[in-house]
């Protein structure tokens, strides 16, 4: 019996593909109420995704270490990265577990593992297969859902809410 197991799962492997990414980027977004904007991002992106026949059939994560998402202020970087604890659990990571097509767009569902925490999220994307295959989406968390607490400094509070923008390229290996 293990040895059909295994059979049937090297033969479904075969028709899978990784996917190499060649860029990407990973941007958040939230506001200090009464004052200005903050917009780290990131390139530093790991990825391990496969895919078989279908855009609905990719599989995989995608992994970053939270002290490489920058903005344009070093000084609130280092309270971004407290926030985040990141200097006790680094990684942020997301793990698809289904796509599905919804119009003219993709719905891609996963885990988002932050602070240790993992919680389900929904992504509305753009996903198209000309000369590889890009991935193009956006999704919301609140800070508090993985047990952060959004800063207050005086009367200045972070709003809770962070909006996640990403863009990916890859191409198809074996």
């Amino acid at each position: 019996m293990f040895k059909l197991i295994f059979i049937l799962l090297f033969a479904l492997s075969l028709n899978a593909q990784e996917l190499k990414l060649l860029d990407g980027n990973i941007q958040a977004h939230t506001e200090v109420f009464g004052d200005s904007t903050i917009n780290p991002k990131t390139k530093n992106i790991i990825t391990n995704l496969h895919k078989e026949e279908t855009i609905e059939s990719i599989t995989g994560e995608f992994t970053i270490d939270s002290s490489t998402l920058t903005s344009d202020n070093k000084d609130r970087d280092k309270h971004m990265y407290e926030v985040l604890k990141s200097s006790i659990v680094p990684t942020i990571s997301f793990s698809i577990t289904s796509i599905v097509k919804v119009e003219n767009k993709y719905q891609i569902n996963g885990d988002l593992k932050i602070n240790n925490m993992i919680k389900e999220v929904s992504s509305t994307a753009t996903i198209n297969e000309e000369n590889g295959v890009s991935i193009t989406g956006d999704f919301s968390i609140n800070l508090t859902d993985f047990n952060l607490e959004p800063p207050t400094m005086f009367f200045l509070t972070v709003r809770d809410q962070v909006d996640i923008k990403y863009s990916f390229n890859f191409e198809k290996g074996n």
